[in-house]
């Protein structure tokens, strides 16, 4: 998987203590996925590294892109 990581993901991430290593294994072992018609994105939520869910907007088509690329537009805990 190659990850898109860049500007405001970045911002995020480094304001909530995410990790690429969490996005990657949240991703890689989500259990719930959703696309938003209207924003557009796709939504995956799955484990960080310490167990917790992390939700993660991806650029569609998300994890389903044949190049691997997935370009991530955010991160945040789950409440």
């Amino acid at each position: 998987m190659n990850l898109v990581l860049r500007g405001h993901p970045l911002q995020r991430m480094a304001q909530r203590g995410i990790t690429r290593a969490d996005i990657e294994n949240a991703l890689a072992n989500s259990h719930t996925t959703w696309t938003d018609p209207s924003k557009p994105s796709v939504t995956y939520i799955g484990p960080g590294l310490n167990g917790q869910d992390l939700k993660v907007w991806t650029v569609p088509p998300g994890v389903e892109d044949p190049s691997g690329r997935v370009i991530i537009k955010s991160a945040a805990w789950k409440d």
